[in-house]
């Protein structure tokens, strides 16, 4: 497989469930090692590059998220920030403020208080959204950012992707649906 996604671009891998579309989003991540071949982002292969500047070049967005923890959608939302920060330090007001600039972003600013455990599955994943926007990476990589979503928020998340691309992000994701 070789594949290349350009700055401003969107491409959109296609499958059936157990097809390895999240296995390959994996090895781009680092998470798994490729057993052959080399994954290259920026022109570096990924295994030379430390999970810090992995992260500073390449946002994720899984399919789900679940916490036990009871945190804030800000609090969520911020933690993207970390791959910027040093060790034992807490985000500035300027991280709090990109943040809230990508809450805006994806729509979802009236949401900074709410608990993430309590809020539905479309607004969980634009605050996961958010939170890749937050880590500021030139990549973004969702995992079928548009699973278990009603009709009006596959909509609203895909003109979201779409827009994303037009400020410049090159965007990698997985989907089951054609039309996405």
């Amino acid at each position: 497989v070789f594949l290349s996604v350009a700055k401003g671009d969107v491409l959109c891998l296609l499958g059936p469930n157990g097809t390895g579309k999240t296995t390959l989003l994996r090895c781009i991540l680092g998470i798994l090692k490729a057993r052959q071949g080399k994954i290259c982002i920026g022109g570096r292969n990924v295994r030379s590059i430390t999970a810090r500047e992995l992260a500073r070049e390449v946002a994720y967005v899984p399919q789900a998220t679940n916490t036990v923890f009871p945190y804030q959608v800000l609090d969520m939302v911020i933690m993207g920030r970390n791959p910027h920060l040093s060790p034992m330090s807490t985000p500035s007001a300027r991280d709090e403020e990109i943040a809230r600039e990508a809450l805006a972003k994806t729509g979802i600013p009236h949401l900074e208080n709410n608990l993430f455990s309590e809020i539905s599955g479309g607004e969980r994943q634009l605050v996961l959204i958010a939170r890749a926007l937050t880590q500021q990476s030139n990549l973004l990589v969702l995992d079928e950012p548009t699973a278990n979503l009603d009709y009006g928020n596959q909509a609203r998340i895909l003109k979201i992707i779409h827009e994303l691309a037009q400020q410049g992000y090159s965007i990698f994701m997985t989907s089951h649906f054609p039309n996405h």
